[in-house]
């Protein structure tokens, strides 16, 4: 399949990356330019506590990660080099600039997948693109973008994605899902529509509990209690399902990431969901917004638009 990225950051580039060797891809971004540049996100395999980049163990690359090249082009190149038969945004569709919508409307996919995992996001998308058959991409992998001077020129981007495991959650329609399906193979995994929407309800509140600790894992390992009664609420309001949280699963399962996952995850979460307060605090507004009562999700509202009125 030809498959197109919109935006040039961690979720973007790691994707195509992922998806380049089986598929004609590339990554377009309203910063392109006028002549395509490649970039060479770097695999991160296994961990190595001789970190170069930090001096700490995490984000590394050693002789057996891999390294794709990844081609960064501008909207008006993509239009030139369509038809492309899938778009996967990386942007919100109630987020894109009013110049990017025209352009993928221009360009007429047959498909467009949204890696937002807020509730109505998949129909807002389809409003947006009504030519277009919209599902949602959960990504299945980790990825940031790395400061600048960090790393090589290009390497901007690093990534990991369990090998042998599917690249993205994909849910929507059935008849999107299966032609998707048979056209990315095991890229992807079909899985209810139910799947990939209550997936955030599970972890999102203690993202939101890390950003109300100041991004601080150590902290948030201490301060389970909250998200935990949070996680309960959204999964009761998402799922109508009264499934038991403890602050004692939630210590193993973020012991286990730290053992399992060959990332620094204690410093990798901070950093990448730190980008995306707004989102969580959506969805977090979603859920508490239920009828239902949320005292627990309240709460982490409160603190946390107090956290971030006081980093104004």
């Amino acid at each position: 399949m030809r498959v197109l990225f919109q935006g040039a950051g961690a979720i973007g580039i790691a994707g195509a990356a992922l998806f380049t060797d089986s598929h004609d891809v590339a990554v377009v971004s309203r910063t392109g330019g006028d002549q395509p540049r490649n970039a060479y996100p770097r695999r991160v395999s296994d961990l190595d506590p001789t970190d170069s980049d930090s001096g700490s163990a995490g984000w590394t690359v050693n002789r057996v990660a891999a390294t794709r090249r990844v081609t960064v082009t501008g909207w008006e190149r993509a239009r030139e080099a369509a038809p492309w038969d899938l778009i996967v945004l990386s942007t919100r569709p109630g987020d894109l600039d009013p110049a990017v919508a025209s352009a993928i409307r221009e360009i007429s996919p047959s498909f467009v997948a949204i890696t937002s995992q807020v509730d109505g996001d998949l129909e807002r998308a389809q409003r947006e693109f009504p030519d277009a058959e919209a599902v949602i991409f959960g990504p299945a992998f980790l990825s940031e973008r790395v400061e600048a001077g960090t790393v090589a020129a290009g390497r901007e981007v690093r990534y990991w994605a369990p090998a042998g495991l599917p690249r993205f959650l994909i849910a929507g329609s059935r008849n999107g899902v299966r032609s998707l399906a048979r056209g990315l193979g095991g890229l992807v995994q079909p899985v209810p529509l139910v799947a990939v929407l209550a997936s955030p309800a599970v972890f999102i509140p203690f993202v939101a509990e890390l950003s109300i600790r100041d991004d601080d894992w150590a902290v948030l390992k201490s301060h389970l209690k909250r998200p935990a009664l949070a996680a309960a609420e959204a999964v009761r309001t998402r799922l109508g399902l009264r499934v038991p949280f403890s602050g004692h699963l939630a210590r193993f399962v973020l012991k286990t990431m730290e053992t399992v996952v060959p990332i620094d995850v204690t410093a990798y979460a901070g950093r990448h969901f730190a980008r995306h307060r707004g989102q969580t605090r959506d969805m977090l507004t979603g859920w508490a917004s239920s009828g239902h009562p949320t005292p627990a999700l309240d709460e982490q509202l409160a603190a946390l638009d107090e956290q971030t009125a006081a980093r104004a």
